[in-house]
């Protein structure tokens, strides 16, 4: 919204007024908060009024609306505030622009608007079509996305007219919140643009083909839950640089939950001077890799048998701490093991599922090292310290 109020404030400006309509705040939490959507700075033109549809939006001098919390079936778009609309007795505004929003808009609401309605769309439509066009570029390994405007369809999201569209390089290693703050820029600039020249695009505006629709649908909480002996240590980096700025990354560690943040993967270079120090074991997926000399991360085996990196966790109910306080914490070196594989070794094995019995906890070869290590004894020990 920035650009675009930065235009309606201009001598010469083709936006004479612009307002806003936002979802309500929701209650999240344990003591069911209100919660602002999203704060973000008003930046878009319009020809001569403009109405505003986004998730968040700042009151920046600007007349704001709050539309219904679940639906807008029943809700008619307000008449314009300005003192000129007033002033004219004009009713309807002139274009209605909808970014994020996450109403669909009836034709009733549409047909409202003098010059139309359009959507500032993060994806090179009609290619992810949906609420998560960013993830799945992400996810999907994609070196490319970029901006499409297009006009509301009245009856299929993301299925409307393109009036423009530019492409977007995806940088390496990129995440949602940095590749959606390239988006934002480039959309913001896109728009202003395309409204100062409104006409012009709408007559020459492209059907979408059809044949080429792929659905980028709302990310579900499950899809967080890792499954090690599914997942390649380059999906799960892609995985996390996806989702979780939404959802963290979960898996159990002792019949809890746990959290992994800030992971990463190893170069190659890295990923082969582990494997070169840990040659002589065979480990199965999910078992977490550490050098008892430098704790700063953790390296757990995915089902490629290539590493991912992790420095911070979250145990169920705790607060995130370092993978350092966490092994210190946990007790969780075993004697013996570390000195023996030189580099260290495996910690525990994360299981998907644990509700077999101890054995499924514990694998074979992990339990015969802490035999070879100190004797039965001193196993039982250790068990007895990581279920404490």
């Amino acid at each position: 919204m920035t650009n675009l109020k930065k235009e309606s404030n201009g001598i010469n400006s083709f936006v004479k007024s612009i307002e806003v309509v936002v979802p309500p705040d929701r209650r999240t939490g344990r003591g069911l908060k209100n919660i602002t959507q999203s704060i973000v700075d008003v930046n878009i033109p319009f020809m001569k009024k403009l109405f505003f549809c986004e998730e968040g939006m700042a009151n920046n001098n600007l007349a704001i609306h709050e539309a219904p919390p679940k639906t807008l079936k029943d809700w008619k778009i307000p008449k314009p505030r300005d003192l000129e609309a007033i002033h004219l007795d004009i009713d309807r505004f002139d274009i209605g622009v909808v970014v994020s929003f996450g109403y669909f808009l009836a034709p009733v609401i549409l047909e409202s608007f003098t010059k139309g309605s359009m959507n500032v769309h993060p994806s090179l439509l009609p290619k992810y079509r949906g609420a998560a066009p960013i993830q799945y570029a992400i996810l999907n390994g994609d070196q490319e996305t970029g901006i499409t405007i297009q006009e509301l369809h009245h009856e299929i999201f993301d299925a409307g007219k393109i009036l423009r569209q530019i492409s977007v390089a995806i940088p390496s290693e990129s995440t949602y919140l940095s590749l959606e703050s390239i988006l934002a820029a480039e959309g913001a600039e896109l728009l202003v643009d395309t409204l100062q020249y409104l006409d012009y695009f709408q007559a020459n505006a492209q059907e979408q083909d059809v044949t080429k629709v792929t659905k980028a649908p709302k990310i579900p909480k499950d899809m967080a839950e890792i499954k090690w002996n599914q997942i390649t240590a380059d999906k799960l980096d892609k995985l996390y640089r996806a989702i979780s700025h939404q959802y963290a990354l979960t898996t159990n560690f002792i019949e809890k939950r746990i959290q992994l943040h800030n992971t990463s993967l190893p170069s190659e270079h890295k990923q082969q001077n582990i494997r070169n120090k840990i040659a002589t074991t065979n480990y199965s997926p999910g078992t977490i890799i550490y050098d008892s000399k430098s704790l700063d991360s953790i390296y757990i085996i995915c089902n490629d048998d290539k590493l991912i990196e992790c420095r911070s966790v979250k145990m169920e109910g705790k607060n995130e701490i370092s993978v350092k306080d966490w092994i210190n914490g946990y007790g969780v070196e075993i004697p013996g093991f570390a000195q023996n594989l030189e580099f260290c070794g495996a910690l525990y094995d994360f299981e998907d599922h644990l509700s077999s019995g101890e054995q499924e906890m514990f694998p074979s070869n992990y339990i015969e090292i802490i035999n070879k290590g100190g004797g039965n004894s001193e196993g039982n020990e250790i068990k007895n310290k990581l279920k404490s």
